[in-house]
């Protein structure tokens, strides 16, 4: 984004971060994520295989997060790779369960997750941990 010369102007400019949190109260804040979980959860319904599909993303993640937490990664791109896994799996498993990844029941142990990523940025300046939880399906 190239600021404005306009010193009046460029002081009224909000920015990307701040119009990033905005965005959440407006519109989904992710289309793209909104897209996958859309998707893997009318699968999972219509074809009556959610156990299989929590069982499989609960897999994936737990592979990534293994490689993340015994530093098993072999470059800085692959270790990037495992987080965006992580917290994709965790996002889907939370929408897709009924229960939800914060339940008893879950088989990924968010505090855990959280733990290990936390340190990572994944989108811009936002860290993974933040993305978790909103991201997370609204409990009431």
């Amino acid at each position: 984004m190239v600021r404005s010369e306009n010193e009046s102007i460029a002081r009224s400019v909000i920015p990307q971060d701040v119009s990033n949190h905005m965005s959440l109260f407006y519109a989904y804040h992710n289309p793209m994520a909104k897209a996958v979980v859309d998707s893997a959860s009318n699968f999972a319904k219509e074809s009556h295989t959610e156990a299989l599909v929590l069982n499989t993303v609960s897999t994936l993640a737990a592979g990534s997060f293994n490689t993340l937490k015994q530093s098993k990664a072999d470059s800085s791109e692959s270790e990037q790779l495992c987080v965006f896994v992580l917290v994709t799996c965790c996002v889907l498993y939370d929408w897709i369960s009924a229960d939800g990844i914060n339940s008893p029941q879950s088989t990924i142990d968010i505090k855990a997750v959280t733990g290990v990523v936390s340190g990572y940025k994944l989108v811009e300046s936002t860290n993974a941990d933040n993305i978790l939880q909103t991201n997370f399906k609204p409990r009431r």
